[in-house]
């Protein structure tokens, strides 16, 4: 009878959960909340889907209500942290070990201003040990599979030897997968959404760290728009995550699990979700934000967006938004 330990158990475990999930979608703050977990999660089942970034104080000291919501939808869905504090991870390590997280991942390449002044997110590359210690901490202390985000670089800092060297600490510690965000980020002097478009991307450098680490799953991001990208970076990389694109165009995410899913079931069901949670106070202007783009690429997309402006501001009622839907799907309109 062949033995397996528990840590190896989890290993295998944590093989079959990546190897069974290589797409998904990007963190990205004010766009991947609850609310658009849940819309994507009626458009594919075969998505890990992402959390926006959670400072960690606000997990530890806030509201658990508040971050509770955070863990309603439905898996598997993976938890975004910032963090740079040791110190912290017994407390969030106990909060986690009750929420029903795929995988806890380390923001190590977020470029604002607010998470840079907070000692995490794209900074961190130049610890590599700290960032190492924050992996190992996590490692002994939860059962749910570590990944780290980041670069392939910071400002002066973008050569592969400093890449690797960042890379080797995650990896010796623990992290099981590495997310690399195929374009250096320039910290002095650029906004948030030009480092998401001015640094050049650098697929190749990727790819480097790919053939140079065996011993983990090597996803990648940057620039990927449509599923054509995604199958050709397929062909080389453990995953890839997609960020924006799934944010304009979520449609396109119903080819993934080679299901027929319509579009109209989609719309009613999130409908309905509007209204529960328009009845537990949730303003409607933040709940019909995650299909604005629903439409997007197809004949009566623009008068989608506005009537959801009009719905947003004026007491209609629902079934009116779903008949315009019916006639934009079946290409109705004048």
């Amino acid at each position: 009878m062949l033995h397996i330990s528990n840590s190896e158990k989890n290993q295998v475990n944590n093989n079959t959960y990546y190897n069974d999930f290589p797409i998904s979608i990007a963190p990205m703050m004010d766009r991947t909340d609850s609310h658009f977990r849940k819309l994507m999660r009626l458009i594919t089942k075969k998505t890990l889907l992402y959390t926006e970034m959670i400072n960690v104080n606000s997990i530890v000291y806030g509201s658990i209500e508040r971050f509770t919501n955070e863990c309603n939808t439905e898996e598997p869905v993976a938890l975004q942290i910032g963090i740079s504090d040791t110190k912290l991870v017994p407390k969030i390590s106990k909060i986690l070990s009750n929420t029903n997280f795929s995988e806890i991942n380390i923001n190590c390449g977020c470029p604002s201003n607010k998470v840079v002044n907070g000692n995490f997110g794209a900074s961190m590359m130049k610890n590599p040990e700290l960032v190492g210690n924050i992996i190992y901490s996590l490692k002994n202390l939860t059962d749910k599979p570590i990944s780290v985000k980041t670069r392939i670089g910071i400002d002066n800092y973008d050569s592969k030897e400093f890449l690797y060297k960042f890379i080797r600490s995650c990896t010796k510690n623990g992290a099981e997968k590495i997310i690399l965000h195929a374009r250096k980020a320039i910290l002095k002097g650029l906004s948030p959404h030009e480092n998401r478009n001015i640094p050049p991307l650098n697929y190749d450098r990727a790819k480097s760290v790919k053939d140079k680490f065996h011993n983990c799953k090597i996803y990648v991001n940057g620039g990927i728009k449509t599923l054509e990208d995604v199958n050709l970076l397929l062909n080389y990389f453990d995953g890839v995550m997609i960020g924006r694109a799934a944010w304009n165009a979520p449609w396109m995410f119903s080819k993934i699990d080679n299901n027929y899913i319509s579009r109209l079931n989609v719309i009613d069901n999130y409908l309905d979700y509007i209204e529960n949670k328009s009845k537990l106070g949730y303003s409607k202007t933040v709940l019909f934000r995650p299909i604005f783009n629903l439409f997007h690429g197809i004949k009566g997309s623009k008068v989608w967006k506005q009537s959801l402006n009009n719905f947003s501001n004026e007491h209609r009622s629902l079934s009116e938004l779903f008949n315009l839907a019916i006639k934009i799907e079946n290409s109705k309109l004048p």
